[in-house]
C-alpha cells in the first residue's frame, strides 16, 4: 500500500514537472524570417544586417547583424530566411527586427511579414519526457531503497499494519445510525434557530422596532 500510494505521488509530481517544463525559454540560436518580395535573393552564407524603421518613411536603423543559414521561396510574394549567428546591438533583440538587408547590397530593404520567431536549439517535448523521465526513475529507485531495502522501514511498515488489524472499526450500521443522527441534529438545530428569530421578529414588532412594508 504504501509503495503504492508513493508511486502516485511520483507519479503527479512527474506530471507537475512536465507541465512547469512547457514554460522553460529554451536557448534560440537561429530565426526563422518571412520576408515581402523585393527582386533580391540572399544566398546561404551572407552576411546580413537586422534592422528596424526609423523615424521618418524609408529610415532603417541598423540594430545588430546574422548569417543567412537557409533561404526558401513561400510564395511569388513571400520568402523565408533563416538567421544565425546573430550579433545583436544594445538591448534589441531579433524579435524587434522589422527588415533585414543584405551587406553587398545595402539599397535594397527586405521587410518583414510579422515578426521574427525563434527556433529553439531542440524540441521542448524532449526537454519535458527527460525531466519528467529522470523523476520518474529517481522516484522509483527512492521507492525501492525505502519499501524494499531499508529494513527498519520495512519492518515499521508491517508493524503498523499489524496494528491497523487490531482496531475495531466501526460497522456500516454503526456508521449510518451516526450519520442520521447528525442529519436529525442539522434539522433539530436550524429549527430552533428559526423559532427564536420568530419570536425576537414578533417582540420587536410589538415593540415597533420594525414595521411591515
Amino acid at each position: 500500500m504504501t509503495a503504492a500510494l508513493s508511486g502516485l505521488l511520483v507519479a503527479a509530481g512527474a506530471g507537475w514537472l512536465w507541465q512547469q517544463l512547457a514554460i522553460v525559454s529554451l536557448p534560440t540560436p537561429t530565426w526563422r524570417m518571412t520576408v515581402r518580395d523585393a527582386g533580391l535573393e540572399i544566398q546561404p552564407g551572407q552576411q546580413i544586417e537586422l534592422l528596424t524603421k526609423g523615424a521618418h518613411e524609408g529610415d532603417y536603423i541598423k540594430i545588430g547583424s546574422a548569417t543567412a543559414k537557409t533561404w526558401e521561396t513561400l510564395t511569388k510574394s513571400q520568402h523565408q530566411l533563416v538567421a544565425g549567428d546573430i550579433t545583436m546591438d544594445g538591448t534589441q533583440s531579433p524579435s524587434d527586427t522589422q527588415g533585414i538587408r543584405n551587406t553587398a547590397k545595402p539599397e535594397r530593404v527586405l521587410l518583414l511579414e510579422g515578426r521574427a520567431g525563434g527556433i529553439p536549439i531542440f524540441q521542448r517535448v524532449y526537454l519535458q519526457a527527460g525531466g519528467a523521465g529522470l523523476f520518474l526513475i529517481g522516484g522509483a529507485i527512492l521507492i525501492f531503497w525505502i519499501v524494499g531495502l531499508k529494513h527498519r522501514t520495512v519492518d515499521f511498515l508491517i508493524a503498523t499494519d499489524a496494528e491497523m488489524k487490531k482496531v475495531n472499526w466501526s460497522t456500516r450500521r454503526e456508521i449510518t445510525m451516526q450519520t442520521q443522527v447528525v442529519i436529525v441534529a442539522f434539522f433539530l438545530i436550524a429549527a430552533l434557530i428559526f423559532a427564536i428569530d420568530y419570536v425576537f421578529q414578533g417582540i420587536f414588532r410589538l415593540l415597533h422596532v420594525i414595521r411591515l412594508g
